[in-house]
C-alpha cells in the first residue's frame, strides 16, 4: 500500500530524511522494522521510528484511517486516494450564502457505494448525519476549510466519523492549481451546457428563487449543479492518483 511507502508520518521525518530511508535501501515499513541497522539515523531516533512504526501498522491493520489521514501531510494524501480508491465517498455541499455560524445548507451531493444521494433543505437534509456514518472515507474540494466545518456547525457534529481527504491540496501539489470547474477544463472534463458557467453566487440565487417563488426549476438546476461537482471530483480524485 503507497501509504506503507513514506515514513512523514513520523515525528522529526521531513521529506528530506524520508528520501534519505529510501534511498539507503528501506522502502516501506516492514523493511524498517525488520532491518533498522540500515536506517541512516541517529540510535535513538531509531528507536523512536520503530516505535512509531508499530503504531501506524497497528492503525493500518484496524482500519483507523481517519488517524493515519490526519498525521500524513496534504500533499501526501494523495497515498490514501489511491490505496482506498474503491471505498471512498464524495461529497459537496450548497448553501445560502450565510456563514456557517448562520446559515444553512441548501443541498448536500453525496456519492457513496456508487449511488448519488441527494439532501434538500426543507425535505431530508437531517438525514444527511445518517449516511455519514456508514462513509469510510469522505473526499471532497476545499471541504476541509468550508464544506466540513460548515455541516459539522449546522448538525453539531464535533468530529467526522469517518477520514476526510481535501482534494483541493492534493491538486495543489500535483501542480493543478485553481478552483475545481477550472481544473476539470484543465484535464478536458466538460459540464453541460445548463450548469456550465454556474458558481457558488449563482448556487445562492438558484436556492433564492425556488425558495421565494417555488422556482422548481431553479431547484432542479441548483441540484445538477451540485451533484456535477460530486461525479467531478469522483474523476478527479482518479486523475490526481496516478499524476
Amino acid at each position: 500500500m503507497k501509504v506503507q511507502e513514506t515514513f512523514v508520518l513520523c515525528k522529526g521525518i521531513g521529506p528530506k530524511a524520508d528520501a534519505k530511508i529510501r534511498q539507503s535501501g528501506i522502502l516501506n515499513w516492514q523493511m524498517a522494522i525488520d532491518c533498522p541497522e540500515l536506517l541512516p539515523l541517529s540510535p535513538k531516533k531509531t528507536e523512536s521510528l520503530l516505535s512509531e512504526l508499530e503504531g501506524l501498522i497497528e492503525d493500518l491493520n484496524k482500519s483507523r484511517w481517519e488517524q493515519l489521514v490526519q498525521k500524513l501531510p496534504n500533499c501526501e494524501h494523495w497515498r490514501v486516494l489511491e490505496d482506498r480508491q474503491k471505498t471512498c465517498s464524495y461529497f459537496d455541499i450548497e448553501t445560502d450564502g450565510l456563514s456557517m455560524y448562520e446559515g444553512s445548507p441548501t443541498v448536500i451531493c453525496c456519492l457513496h457505494k456508487g449511488k448519488m444521494h441527494t439532501y434538500i433543505q426543507g425535505e431530508n437534509l437531517d438525514d444527511f448525519p445518517e449516511l455519514l456514518l456508514d462513509i469510510d472515507q469522505l473526499v471532497s474540494f476545499n471541504g476541509a476549510s468550508f464544506d466540513v466545518p460548515y455541516i459539522q456547525t449546522y448538525f453539531n457534529i464535533p468530529t467526522l466519523p469517518c477520514a476526510h481527504v481535501d482534494l483541493r491540496w492534493i491538486c495543489h501539489h500535483k501542480g493543478l492549481k485553481g478552483g475545481l470547474k477550472s481544473i476539470e477544463k484543465e484535464l478536458g472534463l466538460i459540464r453541460d451546457d445548463d450548469i456550465d458557467g454556474v458558481d457558488g453566487m449563482e448556487a445562492v440565487w438558484l436556492w433564492e428563487r425556488y425558495e421565494r417563488y417555488g422556482d422548481n426549476a431553479s431547484l432542479k438546476r441548483l441540484v445538477k449543479y451540485c451533484q456535477a461537482d460530486v461525479w467531478g471530483l469522483e474523476v478527479l480524485a482518479k486523475e490526481v492518483s496516478y499524476l
